[in-house]
């Protein structure tokens, strides 16, 4: 085939449908660009939104906690859960205390009487003993007595503090706390409990 056309007028119809197919693409890159750009805009709006949702959400659960005092019931369930297991170590070991402080009163120096008698919770298998005596003398032989092999009671006597106060009205103005770790004679007497270390 034989072009006839000038040369001018021909390269001007090619650049023509060049130009023709180039603004097409360009008008589709454009609209794909707003397209792009409206998806993004959208996304970051809802993404917006649902980050204050759930920032009000949180809000609203920690004053419902607050409200609800969850440190404070916490603690009353510590509390509870510390007096069960004080339960628990009072029924396992079936302590017959009567013969026990029976046996430890007999055992007790001229000038001194028991005051107290509990369970240590520092020590398993110990009790922690409190007595008054008249003076520092007096206090300290209580350790001593209780301590005393012939009396079958305690293996192991600790003093934790003897205190002695000048200006007491009472007939016992000293105070004592001993740890006491049971024989193995008094185990087999008053309780069933596992040897245990001061």
């Amino acid at each position: 085939m034989i072009n006839l056309l000038p040369t001018d007028y021909g390269a001007s119809l090619r650049y023509s449908h060049l130009n023709a197919t180039l603004r097409r693409w360009l008008v589709a890159a454009l609209l794909a660009s707003a397209g792009l750009a409206l998806i993004i805009a959208v996304g970051w709006i809802y993404i917006d939104q649902q980050n204050r949702s759930l920032s009000r959400t949180i809000d609203g659960l920690n004053q419902q906690l607050k409200d609800q005092d969850l440190a404070g019931i916490q603690k009353q369930a510590k509390d509870i859960t510390t007096n069960i297991k004080i339960i628990n170590q009072v029924l396992s070991r079936e302590i017959r205390f009567s013969g026990l402080i029976s046996q430890i009163g007999s055992a007790m120096p001229p000038g001194s009487i028991l005051s107290g008698l509990t369970l240590s919770s520092k020590v398993d298998g110990a009790l922690d003993l409190s007595a008054n005596a008249k003076d520092y003398t007096s206090a300290t032989q209580i350790a001593l007595n209780l301590s005393d092999p012939k009396n079958q009671i305690f293996d192991k006597v600790d003093i934790v503090n003897i205190n002695c106060s000048s200006v007491s009205a009472s007939p016992y103005p000293c105070g004592a706390t001993f740890r006491v770790l049971f024989s193995k004679s008094t185990k087999s007497q008053f309780l069933n409990v596992p040897e245990a270390r001061l």
